[in-house]
């Protein structure tokens, strides 16, 4: 576990990419230049000190999220898929925190 703030950053898969790009037309076009910023982007992040966590988004399960959020079709962009990283990392660091208070021995 580190010290570091932490940063979320929404990861795809190309199939799932496919898909939220159908919902999300702000999203780029194609997933080969998503993925080269993306990488870039993490690159420059961890340089400046963050740990980032990149953390899946699923369709399915993203879209889910922003229902219950109350965010709606026009809503989920970005922003939506900032938050949602970001919620998922922070419940990634507390199940790490969690973990190593109930089984540290020190």
């Amino acid at each position: 576990m580190s010290d570091k703030p932490v940063m979320g950053f929404a990861w795809y898969d190309e199939r799932s990419f496919d898909a939220l790009r159908q919902a999300m037309p702000d999203m780029s076009e194609r997933y080969d230049d998503w993925r080269t910023g993306a990488t870039r982007d993490v690159k420059r992040a961890e340089k400046e000190g963050y740990r980032v966590i990149r953390v899946a988004v699923r369709p399915e399960e993203f879209f889910a999220w922003c229902q219950k959020r109350g965010i709606g079709q026009y809503g989920m962009g970005l922003q939506a898929r900032r938050l949602f990283a970001a919620d998922r990392a922070q419940l990634i660091v507390r199940a790490e925190r969690m973990t190593k208070k109930r089984f540290s021995f020190f």
